[in-house]
């Protein structure tokens, strides 16, 4: 909007008088909001907070079963396990663990990631409404 008095655009945000002549500006002359956008602010946040959540506990089971079933793969393949029980018992629980624990906490992260990038509901946005008064 510009200065009644000296015609200056002025950006409303930041000042309430002109800067060039320093002119005060009136309330009726600040753009107004409208104040049908802001009524389901709450609604946003909470359907958001539960597609979080949601998303963490997804990923985090997918990721413990996808990295323990590889693990378990890679295990076998590799170390070549004997039939017996033995210290490779310890050693493969312990991968087993290990590989829950690390695709648990991995896909948590992955998951929440996921649930703030990917949004429910859209904020709602304030429109400034004109305001023509004395016109």
């Amino acid at each position: 909007m510009n200065c009644r008095n000296c015609n200056i655009a002025i950006n409303y945000n930041y000042v309430t008088d002109c800067p060039q002549c320093g002119s005060a500006i009136e309330q009726g002359d600040l753009p107004k909001l409208d104040p049908s956008t802001g009524q389901s602010d709450w609604s946003h946040h909470l359907a958001n907070i539960i597609l979080v959540l949601l998303t963490s506990v997804a990923g985090m089971v997918s990721g413990a079963v996808v990295l323990y079933f590889s693990a378990a793969v890679l295990y076998i393949a590799l170390a070549s396990p004997e039939t017996y029980p033995g210290e490779h018992c310890g050693r493969g629980m312990a991968v087993g663990m290990l590989s829950i624990l690390a695709g648990g906490f991995l896909g948590t992260v992955g998951g929440t990631a996921f649930g703030l990038k990917h949004s429910v509901k859209e904020m709602p946005r304030a429109c400034p409404v004109e305001s023509h008064v004395g016109s």
